[in-house]
């Protein structure tokens, strides 16, 4: 799933910057997640991307949610203030939520199991694993296939 923020300084839009990760854990039990934290680029007029796959690295801990803190302009070239320098961000299943009833999503009639795809119609983005014991049917995310 894409996730975009916004960097200013002074309130202005900022662009030209090189944001790194300060941290990235889960966050259920704080196990560290920066090694494999995903790539920040620049779109335009201040606003940045990354993107994080459900299932896989850094986000390969499907039980648990990520905490984490970027730092906008880590030389601190620009110098600026705090509030807009370090930029906390949550990456939860939650925020998956949406993408369930927005993008465009695939059952299989014979598993019952669905793919969620990304915006783009063709990216797999997460996968519900349905379970039919008779009884109940339940839902379990996981890694897209």
């Amino acid at each position: 799933m894409l996730y975009y923020l916004y960097v200013t300084h002074n309130g202005a839009p900022k662009t030209g910057l090189s944001p790194n990760w300060e941290t990235l854990v889960t966050a259920e039990n704080g196990t560290d997640k920066s090694g494999s934290a995903p790539t920040i680029s620049e779109l335009s007029g201040g606003w940045y991307q990354f993107e994080v796959v459900f299932g896989t690295a850094p986000w390969d801990v499907t039980t648990e949610d990520l905490l984490g803190v970027i730092d906008a302009d880590p030389t601190d070239a620009e110098g600026m203030a705090d509030a807009e320098r370090y930029i906390p961000v949550d990456i939860t299943l939650r925020g998956l939520a949406l993408a369930r009833v927005a993008h465009k999503g695939v059952q299989v009639k014979a598993t019952g199991d669905v793919t969620i795809y990304a915006a783009d119609g063709s990216t797999a983005e997460m996968k519900l694993d349905m379970n039919d014991d008779g009884t109940n049917l339940s839902r379990t995310p996981a890694a897209p296939s």
